[in-house]
């Protein structure tokens, strides 16, 4: 935590949590994880910019559903779009984005007699929203939200057209 307030909701008992930069200094960081439901929201208390940094797992050169810089800058700089009115919401972008990375929502997480439902009921629904907004013409990484440098990037222009070649 950086700067401002950032709130998240963890576990499948739903606990909330607010960061700010005194009780989640970088030293010491707030740990999530890996297929832990979660969410982060902003802080309706935060009188400034909030500023914090996400890391989500290695980047390396072989893995094609990369959960990046890229990805964290493109989603959370759309939702904000939408949260400010700048952008209209597109459930197929978000659905998209979010496929391409290999994450999930996760429906009623605290019905646990769900059980793997919870997961693979989200991730169809998503699976289809995403290769309906592939076959609109959307892409994974929006152009608006990267620098120059990111968009031309050789690597960036691989996975924008790997999609449109491979099976969801």
């Amino acid at each position: 935590m950086l700067s401002g307030e950032v709130c998240t909701t963890t576990t499948y008992s739903q606990i909330d949590n607010v960061h700010t930069p005194q009780n989640t200094p970088r030293e010491r960081p707030h740990h999530i994880e890996p297929w832990m439901p979660h969410r982060f929201w902003p802080s309706p208390n935060a009188k400034e910019d909030t500023t914090f940094l996400v890391w989500a797992h290695p980047n390396p050169d072989d893995m094609d559903d990369k959960m990046d810089r890229l990805f964290f800058q493109n989603l959370l700089m759309y939702v904000s779009d939408i949260s400010e009115g700048k952008e209209q919401i597109s459930l197929l972008q978000i659905m998209l984005t979010q496929h391409v990375s290999a994450t999930a929502l996760i429906m009623l997480p605290s019905w646990s007699f769900l059980g793997p439902l919870r997961w693979w009921i989200p991730w169809l629904f998503q699976c289809i929203c995403a290769y309906i907004a592939l076959w609109m013409g959307k892409k994974p990484l929006l152009k608006k939200y990267m620098s120059v440098e990111d968009w031309e990037d050789e690597d960036v222009q691989e996975r924008i057209g790997m999609w449109k070649k491979k099976d969801l």
